[in-house]
C-alpha cells in the first residue's frame, strides 16, 4: 500500500511539476526569435495573438512545446495533418501530455483502491503498467490525428471533384479561367472550399497564378490530388480550350478513384459482416456437440 502511494504521489507530482513549468516565464533564445520575426510560421502567430489576449492556455502550450523540444521531440511529420484538421502544434503537444499523465496515474490509482479493498498489486506490475499506458497514453494522439486527417483529405477530394466540374461548367459558358475557378470555389461550402477560396484570394493579392496557389496549397495539405490538378493547369496555360480539357480529364479520374475506393471499403464492410455470423455459427455447433463430445470423452 505505501508503495502504491509512492508511486501515485510521484506521478501526480511530475503532473503538477509540468504544469507549474508551463506558467513559469522561460527566455527566449536570440536566434530563435530573429529566425520568428524573419518568417514567424502561421500556428506560432496565432498563438502569440491568443497570448497577447490573455489566453493562458497559449502561454502554457507555447510553454510545454518548448520544454518538449528541447527535451527532441519533434512534431515536424505531422505539420501536413495538423493543418488539415486545423490544429495547432502546441494544442497537439498539450493533449499528447496529458494523455502520457493520464496514462501514468491510471495503474498507481488502480493499485491504491485495491490496496484500500485489502487487496495488493505487485510492484512490478504498477511499474510496467504505468510505463506501458504512459507511452500509450503519448503515441494514441498521433494516431487518431492520422485518421482524423486520412478522413478530412478523402472529404477534401471529393470536393476537388465538385469543384472541378463546377469550374468546367463555368469555363464553357465562356468564362476566363481565372473567373471560372473563382465561381466555382464560391459555389460550394464546407472547409475544403473555404480553403480553395482562401487559396484563390492570396494568390490574386500575390499577383501569382490559381494553380500557383493550388500547388501551395497541395503541399500545405499534403493533397496529392490538387498538386496533380495545379501540374495540369499550369501545362495548359491560359487557353480556355486546354484548360476545359484538363479540369474535365482530372474531374473524371478523380471520380473514378473515389468510386474505386468506395467499392472497396463497401466490399470490405461487407466482409467484417460476415465476421459475427461465422462466430455465431461455431458458437451454436459447440454449443450443440459438447455433450456429446464431452459423452464420446468421458468427461
Amino acid at each position: 500500500m505505501i508503495a502504491a502511494g509512492i508511486v501515485a504521489g510521484s506521478g501526480m507530482a511530475f503532473g503538477l511539476m509540468l504544469i507549474a513549468y508551463g506558467f513559469a516565464p522561460r527566455r527566449e533564445p536570440l536566434a530563435q526569435a530573429l529566425a520568428d520575426l524573419l518568417d514567424p510560421p502561421a500556428v506560432t502567430r496565432s498563438t502569440s495573438a491568443a497570448g497577447a489576449r490573455g489566453d493562458w492556455r497559449a502561454r502554457t502550450s507555447g510553454r510545454v512545446a518548448t520544454f518538449l523540444g528541447s527535451l527532441g521531440i519533434d512534431l515536424g511529420n505531422l505539420d501536413a495533418d495538423l493543418r488539415v484538421v486545423g490544429r495547432g502544434v502546441e494544442q497537439h503537444l498539450i493533449e499528447k501530455l496529458t494523455a502520457a499523465v493520464a496514462g501514468l496515474l491510471i495503474p498507481p490509482a488502480l493499485a491504491l483502491l485495491a490496496s484500500v479493498g485489502g487487496a495488493s498489486a505487485p510492484m512490478s506490475l504498477v511499474a510496467v503498467g504505468s510505463l506501458g499506458l504512459g507511452a500509450a497514453g503519448f503515441i494514441l494522439p498521433d494516431a487518431l490525428l492520422r485518421t482524423q486527417a486520412a478522413e478530412r483529405r478523402r472529404d477534401f477530394r471529393f470536393a476537388l471533384s465538385s469543384y472541378l466540374d463546377l469550374a468546367h461548367i463555368v469555363l464553357a459558358a465562356g468564362a476566363g479561367v481565372e473567373t471560372a475557378l473563382a465561381y466555382a470555389a464560391e459555389a460550394g461550402d464546407g472547409w475544403a472550399f473555404a480553403e480553395l477560396r482562401a487559396a484563390l484570394h492570396r494568390s490574386r493579392l500575390a499577383g501569382d497564378s490559381p494553380w500557383a496557389a493550388f500547388q501551395r496549397l497541395g503541399e500545405e495539405l499534403d493533397v496529392s490530388e490538387l498538386r496533380e490538378v495545379a501540374s495540369s493547369l499550369a501545362l495548359a496555360g491560359t487557353h480556355g480550350a486546354k484548360v476545359r480539357a484538363s479540369l474535365e480529364a482530372r474531374a473524371s479520374a478523380l471520380r473514378s478513384r473515389d468510386l474505386a475506393e468506395m467499392e472497396g471499403d463497401a466490399e470490405a464492410a461487407t466482409e467484417r459482416m460476415a465476421i459475427p455470423s461465422v462466430l455465431m455459427v461455431v458458437g451454436f455447433v459447440i454449443f450443440v456437440g459438447f455433450p456429446a463430445i464431452t459423452e464420446i470423452l468421458g468427461f
